[in-house]
Order: C-alpha cells, then sequence, then structure tokens
C-alpha cells in the first residue's frame, strides 16, 4: 500500500533531499504532485568541508557547508527547504539480521494488523551496545507455523506467526551529528536514512531487486556494497577506500582489490545463505572513471551496468541528476514515506499510532 496515492493536499508538498558526502553536499527540492507523481523543482551541490569518510569531523566546517547549498536552495524555489530527509554512511553503518515469533491460537485463527505488529515488535527487539541505534527496521519475509516466506500473512489462517528483519544500526554519535550539523545550519531533519537505500530508490529497477542486485557505490573515501534480493535491501557493507585512494592501474591497485576482495566475500556469503545475485549496479563519482565497468565485469563474473536515475523530471540536466543519484533518492525515499500529521497525540496513544505507521511504511 503506497500511502501517497491518498494524500489530500490542500498545497504542494516539497520535500528536500539532501546528501551530506565528503566531497560535495547536494540538495534536491522535489515537488510531490499526488498519484505519485513528482518533479525536481531545484538542486544545488557544492564542495564540502567538515565531513571525512561519511562522518561529521569539523562541525563549523560543515554546518557552513550545509548552509550555503541549502540557501541556494531557497534562492532557487523560492521557499525554505523543509521536510529534510538526509543521508548516514560511514563504517559505523552495520546489517544485522533478526527473528521474531508470537503464538496465535493452539487451533489457528486469521492474523490481524495487531498481530503482524507485535511480531515485528519481537523480531527488532534486539540486544543493542549502548552507543548503537536502529537506523531502519526492514522486514524480510514472514511465516505462519511451517510454511516459510510469506510476503503478507495478513487474513491468513496460524498457529504461530514468525518474521525475519534486517536491521542498519549505527554509532549514536555518528547520528547525533548530523542532526547537530543540520541543526547548527538552522533547520531541521525529519529522519535519517541509509544511503544505499535512497540509492536504490533513484537506481534500481523492481525486477532486479527482486531477482538480485548489487549497488556498489564508489564515492571520493566510501564504498558501499548494498545487495538488493526478494525487491528489499539484504545486505550492506561500508568500506573506508574510495576514489582518493586509488591511483594508477586499475588492475594492480591494491586498494581496488581490497574492494574486489570485500565485494566479492560479501557476495559469495549471501549466495551461501540462500540469496542471488544475478547484476552489478555502479554509481559514485569512481563510476565515470575509464574501464572501470569492463574490470568490474572481469573481476566480479556479474554483468554490471552504469547507474542512472529513473523517471527523472523537472528542473534538473541529465548530468545533474547522475550527480544528485543520493539527494534524488532521499526525496522520492521521503515521498513513499511521507503522512501529513494533523495532531500530534500523546503517551501511549502516540507509540502505538507510530509503531503502525512504520509497519506500514517500511512493509506494505
Amino acid at each position: 500500500m503506497q500511502l501517497y496515492k491518498c494524500w489530500h493536499m490542500k498545497k504542494p508538498i516539497i520535500i528536500t533531499g539532501l546528501d551530506i558526502g565528503s566531497s560535495k553536499i547536494s540538495a534536491v527540492a522535489l515537488e510531490v504532485l499526488g498519484g505519485g507523481l513528482s518533479t525536481v523543482l531545484a538542486y544545488e551541490s557544492q564542495s564540502s568541508k567538515g565531513v571525512s569518510r561519511g562522518a561529521i569531523t569539523g562541525l563549523d566546517d560543515a554546518s557552513n557547508s550545509v548552509k550555503r547549498v541549502l540557501t541556494r536552495l531557497c534562492e532557487k524555489t523560492g521557499k525554505r527547504p523543509d521536510n529534510i530527509y538526509t543521508n548516514i554512511s560511514g563504517e559505523t553503518i552495520k546489517g544485522e539480521k533478526s527473528r521474531g515469533m508470537i503464538p496465535l491460537s493452539s487451533r489457528g485463527r486469521e492474523v490481524t494488523r495487531s498481530d503482524i505488529a507485535k511480531c515485528i515488535n519481537a523480531a527488532s527487539t534486539i540486544r543493542l551496545a549502548f552507543d548503537r541505534e536502529i537506523v531502519h527496521k526492514i522486514v524480510l519475509n514472514f511465516s505462519i507455523d511451517d510454511q516459510l516466506s510469506i510476503k503478507s500473512p495478513l487474513g491468513l489462517y496460524a498457529s504461530r506467526l514468525s518474521c525475519e528483519m534486517y536491521m542498519i544500526i549505527a554509532n549514536l554519535n555518528h547520528i547525533q551529528n548530523i542532526y547537530k550539523c543540520v541543526n547548527s545550519a538552522g533547520y531541521g531533519i525529519k529522519e535519517v536514512i541509509y544511503s544505499g537505500i535512497a540509492e536504490g530508490v533513484s537506481l534500481l529497477e523492481d525486477e532486479w531487486k527482486e531477482d538480485g542486485v548489487i549497488l556498489l557505490n564508489m564515492g571520493a573515501s566510501l564504498t558501499e556494497i548494498s545487495i538488493f534480493f526478494a525487491g528489499t535491501l539484504n545486505y550492506l557493507d561500508v568500506m573506508p577506500r574510495g576514489a582518493n585512494d586509488i591511483d594508477g592501474d586499475l588492475k594492480n591497485n591494491q586498494a581496488f582489490n581490497d574492494i574486489i576482495s570485500r565485494i566479492k566475500a560479501g557476495s559469495e556469503d549471501f549466495i551461501k545463505n540462500g540469496g542471488n545475485i544475478k547484476l552489478v549496479v555502479i554509481t559514485g563519482g569512481f563510476a565515470f572513471s575509464e574501464g572501470v565497468v569492463d574490470i568490474l565485469e572481469e573481476k566480479l563474473s556479474y554483468p554490471v551496468k552504469m547507474g542512472i536515475v529513473r523517471n527523472v523530471q523537472g528542473n534538473i540536466s541529465g548530468i545533474d541528476s547522475m550527480r544528485a543519484v543520493s539527494a534524488i533518492g532521499l526525496a522520492r525515499y521521503a515521498q513513499t514515506h511521507y503522512q501529513p500529521k494533523p495532531f500530534q497525540p500523546k503517551g501511549l496513544v502516540k507509540d502505538i499510532s507510530e509503531k503502525v505507521a512504520e509497519i506500514f511504511n517500511n512493509y506494505f
């Protein structure tokens, strides 16, 4: 169920995708038109300072960089940036699978939305270190009784319900520093999104995500390896290596070969655990390096495509859309998850409503 199709919009909603990178900071203002349609109102990008390998290393420099980009975006649209969704990446990002099960009835009964919410809550209740925080809770599949890999158990009869989750976890201080960076620039953040998820929204066809695809983002100082299978993200790995670490002949470059080895190890382990991979899609600044697609195909033994932003329309050139992959993806991700809030319930009612919203946003 895609909630944006149900919006009753009295005025256009503008979502801002803010990509805070180590080499550049980019922002896109996306106007949501309803019915799943949207258009880019403006795009702005400038070099960044105070950011290294995905982390904020200088608050003043990073905040000033963000402020410059958002100020220019405001000048182009005539509207102050709002509904800001920004990205998170870096070595602190980890993925972890978990399972949860709840009993229903010894003789079986219909699975309700409340059962699904309880099962997801059970699966996502994991023990975290005090300095770690969950960024995303992704439902991979459900099971009822002995029947595995159920996409949606709602309304089915079962005696017990279980689900498998993929949790994306980050260092709490890393997350807080991103919020403080944008707050210090005079703006607020709606949500922080893992970069690989945002890029997947921009670049990947649904069919690729079903069949199995590696999304490889090779940026200035980071390489993100994100594997999508059965329609959703199933695996991630972030390396502190990027284009700045690679010089000379790619085939004989140690940093590049380290990246290839990491991709191979991750993909082989993923396949051993029941996954599948049919394609590699590459993005990031290093994707434009001469011969990189051919070398990756040779070393990885998979077809490799250059990532191209899908169905982009509005006030942005084709070249700029390639540079704004993450920013566009952040705004599009928000478009499918954003809900207007006419009131703010308190206490227990608020907790329940937020859980239900998260379930529908992340799965249905």
